[in-house]
């Protein structure tokens, strides 16, 4: 009787996304002595039951303010003469023990990265931020590196920059003291193997105010989406909810400070976050990811990543459909739409001067025309990118690893079981 043995223990992975407000040669070294900032936010949540993991205040509410901050840094007036990079990161598996920062630290130091930890001049954070009590925001510190007077005098200037940013943009700003240790962050993995300056912004000062965290209720009712009833599908994506105009703000903080720590000078107050595509992204990523503002960024052959309750579980099958999302969404609002055919678009390394070491090329879908099932399909350039997010423990193949994750997950059969209904013994008869 032949039977195949079942595999067990299949790692959990997917991949981080990245993309930076400079080009950079994936295949290539930044320069020892650039500094480039990092902004970062975790992409996965998880729940007790498998893959129904909403994640509306753990994750979502943080990824889309972070993609909202990409957008108007790279519109705002002079971001292209920047002296300082921005390396914005959407790290995957962090539920599961920081698999997708942890990997790319290990990247970093064994050179497998375009940049080294010690590009790293700063590293912005984005917690919980969908739950702020009267609009203020935590700016949480990492005490034991700050001992180090050189850190110190840069986290200070970090801080600063931070509190002048958030005047006018309606987030107050607020430090939980000196001696208090950093909530669970992505930043901590990169502090294990160097001392950087940053800073982790979240809704809480000490315990999460998010009463959900990690379970099948944290979502879109969590964080005060509300829309008024008998909107259309269509008329939800586009209604900008208090949530949304919330979260544009902490968008709006984010980007300003970024261009600051970047070197720029001059006012900032025309760098806003829109609250439009705020309240589009929570919609797709939180209620219908298959909505037409979705469908018109993916490639041709995508459609089947778009389903109506989004999920954000990192799996063994990589990457998910957050991911594809995820990497869709940030180029768009990223790139540049170009006049290329869909051979150039599909094929740019065939025709000169496109550079695809520095940059991707997505062929999409694009909007529907007017009164008309017929799409206008487009070349989109970009500078996202995907990174591994497996942990470093099955890279090195140490099963018994205590520094580095080793959650799997185990593959199971179906269990089916038919019935078949009786009629009473008197009927038979």
């Amino acid at each position: 009787f032949p039977f195949s043995p079942e595999i067990v223990c299949d790692p959990l992975l997917d991949y981080n996304i990245w993309s930076s407000l400079h080009s950079i040669n994936s295949s290539g070294k930044v320069e020892p002595e650039q500094r480039l900032i990092l902004a970062a936010t975790r992409v996965d949540s998880h729940s007790f039951f498998w893959n129904v993991a909403p994640g509306a205040e753990a994750a979502v509410g943080s990824f889309v303010v972070l993609l909202a901050a990409a957008q108007a840094l790279q519109e705002a007036p002079g971001s292209r003469d920047l002296p300082r990079n921005v390396l914005f990161i959407f790290f995957q598996g962090e539920t599961f023990d920081y698999i997708g920062s942890s990997r790319l630290v290990f990247d970093m130091e064994q050179e497998k990265f375009p940049l080294r930890l010690e590009n790293v001049g700063a590293f912005l954070e984005l917690g919980q931020v969908s739950l702020r009590n009267d609009s203020v925001l935590w700016m949480h510190t990492d005490p034991i590196s700050r001992r180090n007077e050189s850190i110190e005098s840069q986290v200070q200037n970090l801080l600063e920059v931070l509190r002048s940013s958030g005047s006018g943009s309606g987030v107050s700003l607020q430090e939980p003291g000196n001696s208090q240790p950093l909530p669970p962050s992505s930043f901590q993995r990169f502090l294990r193997s160097r001392d950087i300056p940053g800073v982790v912004l979240s809704d809480h000062r000490t315990a999460f105010r998010n009463r959900y965290f990690q379970s099948i209720y944290d979502t879109a009712e969590n964080i005060g989406m509300r829309y008024p009833e008998g909107l259309t599908p269509e008329e939800q994506l586009e209604f900008v909810t208090d949530t949304a105009e919330a979260l544009a703000q902490v968008g709006t903080l984010l980007a300003r400070a970024l261009f600051s720590l970047a070197g720029g000078t001059g006012g900032t107050e025309s760098i806003r976050a829109d609250p439009k595509t705020v309240t589009r992204l929570l919609y797709g990523f939180l209620i219908n990811s298959n909505n037409s503002w979705f469908q018109s960024l993916i490639k041709p052959d995508q459609k089947g990543i778009l389903g109506p309750f989004p999920q954000h579980y990192v799996a063994v099958s990589s990457p998910t459909n957050t991911t594809q999302l995820l990497q869709a969404v940030l180029g768009n609002l990223t790139g540049t739409r170009m006049n290329l055919s869909r051979e150039q678009c599909q094929d740019p390394g065939k025709t000169a001067g496109l550079q695809p070491e520095l940059y991707e090329y997505w062929w999409v879908q694009g909007p529907l025309e007017p009164n008309s099932s017929s799409r206008v399909p487009g070349c989109v350039r970009s500078r996202v990118r995907l990174s591994p997010a497996l942990s470093p423990a099955f890279e090195l193949r140490r099963w018994d690893s205590r520094e580095f994750s080793t959650w799997t997950e185990s593959r199971w059969k179906d269990i089916r079981a038919r019935i078949f209904l009786v009629a009473s013994r008197e009927l038979e008869v």
